[in-house]
């Protein structure tokens, strides 16, 4: 069974965002990847099995749920795609010891002056701020949302 289009697809962008040719990436690997191989999969003219398609994400240094997360939202991050956060509320919490809300107020902070917003009382924030979120706070987005919400932080839909 060969590679299916949207695997073999990301497979390419993956390695054109490291700026690798096929040659590139049969020499940096010493030869464990040919270059005729890694193109086969890429063109989705050859079966790639699991074990070969962590391997080369290793090789490529990302994750191997990357090679199926082009173009395919799980319903639940979707729907969590643009989040309100409620300024008053987070105010309201700043002088508590919580290290969690201590580093979203300081991002919350960053956007509204970076976007000029001083409406003070809602912001709204991009799937961007919310994956940069999710490093700050070392959380899933689903963990995150949760942890938001159990604080009323953001405002459900």
């Amino acid at each position: 069974m060969p590679t299916p289009p949207t695997v073999a697809n990301r497979l390419r962008q993956i390695r054109q965002q490291q700026n690798l040719t096929l040659k590139q990436v049969e020499i940096r690997s010493r030869g464990k990847w040919k270059a005729v191989v890694v193109g086969s999969y890429e063109r989705g003219s050859r079966s790639l099995s699991i074990s070969r398609a962590q391997e080369l994400c290793d090789f490529y240094g990302v994750p191997l749920l990357q090679l199926f997360s082009a173009g395919v939202k799980n319903s639940q991050s979707e729907s969590l795609e643009i989040w309100r956060f409620d300024l008053r509320k987070l105010r309201s919490y700043e002088a508590l010891p919580d290290l969690f809300v201590k580093q979203i107020t300081s991002f919350i902070s960053y956007l509204a002056i970076k976007r000029d917003d001083w409406n003070g009382e809602i912001l709204t924030i991009r799937h961007t701020d919310i994956e940069i979120m999710q490093l700050l706070t070392q959380k899933t987005i689903p963990e995150l949302y949760s942890a938001l919400l159990n604080r009323n932080l953001v405002l459900k839909r």
